[in-house]
């Protein structure tokens, strides 16, 4: 081959030059073009400006598709809108563009700032897309950063995604998951799948920690939402549900609420009784404050079931003040104890010092043991009143406002009525009424009604470990037709069939005796169950009987009214005896009984 003339060979050289020149400014004027589509298309378009590009000197071959060190910058409306720098941008696949050791740094309208790294890049500019593959870094200037494998930038959605496994982190929060959306003009971030979470405070050591199946996270707002079988902990304090959003604060990021939705289950740490709590509700919303941002306050609505040790309560509406150790439940609210149902208008309960208060249409029922105090351990007692003060660890309830006790055909009432199972002891005040009916065995009337003894008076103690029953301050028996009344009465009480009965009572202080039309009065009276006899006393026989029927009348040391027979037996001070038979007599004299004149 002849020798190229040496003007011929730099005429070729200088073309070479000005098609690698011209090829260079045609990639550069793309590269502008794909990164001018930064932000959206409604947008005011980007400035651009292009740093000078080095040319290698020298004969190297004809590589007409390849630059090295180069740097694109746009601005928007004045302020900067991205930088782009490239190790080398390489030619062409298709349409796009493909760099090597890219770094691109996207800037918001606040002044805050995302650079995008990775090994290696393409530019789509028909799609509008950038894709970054190998070893991606991702940093924000407010302390956002994330690791993952390919990303990609889509310039009309102002969106970075990825489709591979992520671990980002930031300032009191760190993580993982599969996949991710990041849309960058409103700094918000979402983990479709497999979302691994934990939160640190500055405040306290323990650590936040969350697992879901997706997580949107609002870096403006400072909130943070999971859900797909989301499950948060925190020390002893664990929540599962399938929504949860929660609140940061924005300065320190610690957690300041949690709201979350659809089968909600809160595992509560041991109080200070060293008993944990549980809380299950459709929706709850718990607020952390104090310098360690404990948990403070919970509510949750909608099927709430709370347990602590052997206390549980169920209600449409539930309230924890943690702090103060108090559960106000709403809504139709119900309390179980070991033995206890308790249901009323609106409960307030304290877990860890085992105390409640109820308010409204109280009504209680307890059921195995001993017992209460005041009735038998066969059967159910139920109690009704306006208001209860429960105290699970002294033993000791407080019924008042109109309060009722009963036990199958027994009852009590009073304006308050006071348990004391420590002490074995029934305590009433004002206005009180008890009942006892026991069961009349009559072979031809075996559907006879029971026979009932009523005991008012102003007050009362019931003392179990004494079997004694004390009623004070204007007393009043009655019993079939026959009635008593004293300043006091002590009533022995025994155990029938499961229940308290009335084996005998004594009377003292102004006592007045009643039967049909008859009328007594003593110092002392004593009824006898068993006989079924009413007896005045009177050790000077100043004890009188006076029938209304008839006007006759009797003294003695002792005067017997049976109950049962309708008759009285008066025992004077000689020794005597004297009957008096009460009308109507329809029946015949017993053997040795006087026949009393009409």
């Amino acid at each position: 081959m002849s020798e190229i003339p040496p003007r011929l060979k730099d005429r070729s050289w200088r073309v070479v030059r000005a098609l690698r020149a011209g090829l260079l400014v045609v990639l550069a004027g793309l590269i502008l073009a794909v990164a001018a589509s930064y932000g959206r298309r409604e947008g005011r378009q980007t400035d651009i400006t292009l740093s000078p590009v080095p040319v290698r000197s020298g004969a190297e071959g004809s590589v007409v598709d390849q630059s090295e060190q180069f740097e694109i910058a746009g601005s928007r409306e004045g302020r900067p809108a991205f930088v782009l720098r490239a190790r080398t941008v390489a030619g062409f696949t298709g349409d796009r563009k493909t760099l090597e050791g890219v770094a691109l740094t996207l800037f918001d309208e606040t002044g805050g700032a995302i650079t995008v790294r990775g090994s290696r890049g393409q530019f789509d500019p028909a799609a509008r897309r950038a894709q970054l593959s190998g070893d991606i870094e991702v940093e924000a200037s407010d302390g956002l950063s994330l690791r993952t494998g390919t990303l990609f930038y889509d310039s009309d959605r102002d969106v970075i995604f990825t489709a591979d496994d992520i671990a980002f982190s930031a300032p009191a929060l760190q993580g993982s998951g599969r996949g991710l959306n990041y849309l960058v003009g409103q700094r918000q971030l979402k983990i479709p799948d497999r979302v691994v979470l934990e939160m640190r405070s500055e405040a306290v050591g323990q650590p936040v920690t969350a697992t879901a199946g997706d997580l949107v996270a609002d870096l403006e707002a400072s909130t943070v939402t999971l859900t797909d079988t989301v499950r948060i902990g925190r020390g002893g304090d664990v929540l599962e549900s399938h929504y949860v959003k929660i609140t940061l604060d924005g300065e320190t990021r610690d957690v300041r609420e949690i709201h979350a939705y659809g089968d909600v289950r809160a595992q509560l740490a041991a109080g200070p009784d060293g008993t944990p709590g549980e809380i299950r509700a459709e929706t709850l919303h718990g607020r952390f404050g104090g310098a360690t941002r404990e948990l403070e306050e919970v509510e949750a609505s909608g099927g709430c079931r709370f347990a602590s040790g052997d206390l549980t309560s169920r209600s449409q509406f539930a309230r924890l003040r943690k702090t103060e150790d108090l559960l106000e439940l709403r809504g139709e609210p119900v309390v179980f104890g070991p033995r206890d149902r308790i249901a009323a208008q609106e409960i307030d309960l304290h877990p860890a010092a085992r105390t409640l208060q109820a308010r409204g249409d109280v009504r209680t029922v307890s059921t195995g043991g001993e017992g209460a105090p005041g009735f038998g351990g066969g059967s159910a007692v139920s109690f009704q009143a306006g208001l209860l003060h429960a105290d699970h660890a002294a033993r000791r309830a407080v019924y008042s406002g109109g309060a009722r006790g009963w036990q199958e055909g027994n009852s009590l009432q009073a304006e308050s009525i006071t348990l004391d199972e420590a002490a074995r002891q029934l305590r009433a005040t004002t206005r009180v009424v008890a009942r006892f009916s026991e069961r009349v065995a009559d072979a031809g009337r075996p559907a006879a009604p029971p026979l009932v003894t009523v005991l008012s008076a102003d007050n009362l103690i019931m003392d179990e470990t004494r079997g004694m029953a004390l009623f004070r301050g204007n007393v009043r028996m009655t019993r079939r037709d026959a009635s008593l009344t004293a300043e006091a009465m002590d009533a022995t009480l025994e155990d029938v069939d499961g229940r308290r009965s009335v084996s005998r009572i004594e009377a003292r202080g102004s006592v007045a005796a009643r039967q049909g039309g008859s009328y007594g009065t003593a110092r002392l009276a004593e009824y006898r169950r068993r006989e079924d006899v009413l007896i005045l006393r009177d050790d000077e026989g100043l004890a009188e009987v006076v029938d209304s029927a008839t006007g006759r009348s009797m003294r003695g040391r002792a005067l017997t009214f049976n109950l049962a027979e309708e008759t009285i037996l008066g025992e004077t001070a000689g020794g005597g005896r004297t009957w008096i038979t009460l009308p109507p007599d329809d029946r015949k004299p017993r053997a040795g009984e006087p026949q009393t004149p009409r």
